[in-house]
C-alpha cells in the first residue's frame, strides 16, 4: 500500500518541478527584457535655399547615438547624393530628433550607430506631395 502512494506521488512531485523549472526559466526571460528605442518626434526640416532655387532633390544618411534621456548626438554624415548640399541641413535637422530610448531590464540604454535617411524633394518634383 504504501509503494502505491509513493507511485501515486511521484507525477505530482514531477509536475511541480517541472512547473517551477519553467517559472524560473521565464523569470529569467522577463528579468532580461528588452525594448528597442522607439521615434517621437522632430523639428522641422528646411530645405536649403540654394538647393531650392536650383530644384535639386538629394538624399543624405547620418550615423548617430541615442542617449539615455532620448535625445541624439554625435551626429555625422555618412554619405550625401548630392555631396555638401544638404548635408548641413540634414545634421541640424537629426540633432533635433527626440526618440524613447532602448530599455534592457527596465533600465534606458545608450544606443550607438543609428544610421537613418534623411530625403530631400520639393513637392513640386513628388507624384503624390504630402498634403501639409
Amino acid at each position: 500500500m504504501r509503494k502505491r502512494r509513493e507511485q501515486r506521488r511521484y507525477p505530482i512531485v514531477m509536475g511541480l518541478a517541472l512547473c517551477m523549472s519553467c517559472a524560473i526559466a521565464m523569470m529569467g526571460c522577463v528579468s532580461s527584457y528588452y525594448q528597442p528605442f522607439r521615434f517621437i518626434s522632430s523639428g522641422d526640416l528646411v530645405y536649403p535655399e540654394e538647393a531650392r532655387k536650383a530644384q535639386v532633390s538629394g538624399k543624405v544618411t547620418v550615423k548617430y547615438d541615442i542617449q539615455v534621456d532620448g535625445t541624439v548626438s554625435n551626429v555625422s554624415v555618412v554619405k550625401a547624393d548630392p555631396p555638401d548640399v544638404f548635408d548641413t541641413e540634414a545634421v541640424r535637422y537629426v540633432q533635433t530628433w527626440v526618440f524613447r530610448p532602448a530599455h534592457k531590464n527596465g533600465t534606458p540604454q545608450v544606443t550607438e550607430n543609428v544610421e537613418s535617411d534623411v530625403t530631400f524633394k520639393l513637392a513640386a518634383l513628388m507624384e503624390d506631395p504630402p498634403d501639409y
